[in-house]
């Protein structure tokens, strides 16, 4: 079982998703979280595998959040599912460890692709997101 944490603000966007991903039958969600500190609680005691995080968190921000658990819970890989497609997002967010990022606006389908290729080691970025440069990335699935 891939373990999943869902972290948004957005209490509607976190019952979408949880219903979304339940259907998996490799998927089970361990817990929600509202805010940064809660988020930042829940994958200590929780040690997900995956963390699905928003960038526009309240308390400490999702980048914030990103430094801190990719330091701390390694073993917890952060996919970055927001609204902001700007390159600079994208960029410090694998700069300070995620291993993905998404838009919202993702279909179903690619959501469960890059949970799955980012729990099996790899790196993903949403196909929509328009970046100058996709080198950094490439080089960074190579490291991961």
């Amino acid at each position: 079982m891939i373990k999943i944490l869902l972290a948004d603000d957005y209490y509607i966007v976190r019952r979408v998703l949880k219903t979304l991903l339940s259907t998996e039958k490799d998927f089970e969600i361990v817990g929600e979280a509202a805010n940064g500190p809660e988020t930042l609680e829940l994958v200590r005691s929780l040690q997900p595998d995956i963390l699905l995080l928003d960038l526009k968190m309240p308390g400490i921000n999702g980048l914030e959040v990103t430094s801190r658990i990719a330091r701390n819970c390694p073993q917890t890989r952060i996919i970055i599912v927001s609204a902001y497609s700007d390159e600079a997002y994208v960029n410090e967010a694998f700069r300070r460890g995620a291993k993905a990022y998404m838009l919202k606006e993702a279909a179903a389908d690619e959501l469960v692709t890059a949970i799955r290729q980012v729990n099996d080691g790899a790196t993903f970025l949403s196909p929509s997101i328009k970046m100058h440069s996709t080198a950094d990335l490439q080089n960074r699935s190579l490291q991961t």
